[in-house]
């Protein structure tokens, strides 16, 4: 057994990464990196910046403590993804905290592309990702989940994932939802729930067009839905390996563009 007060002394991760793009050329006019969480600007070769988050921690465990504000205005636009799968391990105590605001204004354009997060047995982790924006930009959020990796032969008995997403357009809310994944994990692999899936993803696209493209999204294979100015993409598989495929193969040809090179390394 862990003793208690050796528990509270274990030494947390924290990190923080703020970055601001502004104007048509894409201007990085703000960045700040600290802690855990860098925040790097590899060349790519493209009109669109990939700004690309490394914990340099390896992972995420109870107690850690990190936060990413993006923000693309005057109609700067950016793509925003993570060096590599997020792993968020068994806590000791103690949840860990991942909080996202993104801003996105005057015409401007932000995808947030992290790649995906796994989940492994007797994790512990809420996260919560705010957006504001106004009614001329646009918004993509692509958010995967694994829930241990089948080829690795992980399997998930508990689990503690919560989960909360609020956009605003014009300061209205415009989007919220919120899952929770709390107890013994068989309790959420029925129909209605996970459906026995192992990964799992959700996209979400705000935007002037974003009802328009609705027919567009589903000849590409996917489950969509979309009102109220926003599509959403629901995206189920029984491994890892195949919702990448499926998400690599949707975003390229819904986005017109190349994912972040990072995906592909």
């Amino acid at each position: 057994m862990l003793d208690t007060a050796m528990i509270a002394g274990m030494q947390r991760a924290k990190g923080k990464a703020r970055a601001g793009f502004s104007g048509a050329g894409n201007r990085l006019r703000d960045l700040h990196q600290s802690g855990s969480l860098k925040a790097l600007l590899p060349r790519n070769h493209a009109p669109v910046p990939d700004l690309v988050l490394v914990n340099t921690a390896g992972g995420l465990t109870g107690g850690d403590d990190y936060s990413v504000s993006i923000e693309a205005l005057d109609g700067a636009s950016v793509n925003v993804a993570t060096q590599t799968a997020e792993r968020v391990y068994k806590a000791s105590a103690g949840v860990a905290q991942m909080n996202v605001s993104l801003t996105v204004k005057g015409s401007g354009t932000l995808c947030w592309m992290p790649q995906e997060t796994i989940l492994f047995d007797r994790s512990a982790i809420a996260r919560k990702i705010t957006a504001e924006m106004d009614e001329a930009s646009r918004l993509l959020i692509v958010e995967p989940i694994v829930y241990g990796r089948r080829a690795m032969g992980e399997t998930l008995d508990t689990v503690n994932f919560a989960d909360q997403w609020r956009i605003r357009q014009g300061g209205r809310l415009v989007h919220a939802e919120a899952t929770r994944i709390n107890g013994p994990f068989s309790a959420y692999q029925g129909i209605g729930a996970l459906d026995n899936a192992r990964a799992s993803a959700t996209i979400l696209y705000v935007a002037s067009d974003a009802e328009d493209r609705l027919e567009e999204a589903r000849t590409y294979g996917v489950n969509a839905s979309a009102w109220g100015g926003r599509l959403v993409v629901r995206l189920l598989a029984d491994d890892a390996l195949k919702l990448r495929r499926q998400m690599t193969e949707f975003l390229t040809r819904f986005r017109g563009a190349p994912l972040p090179r990072v995906w592909t390394m």
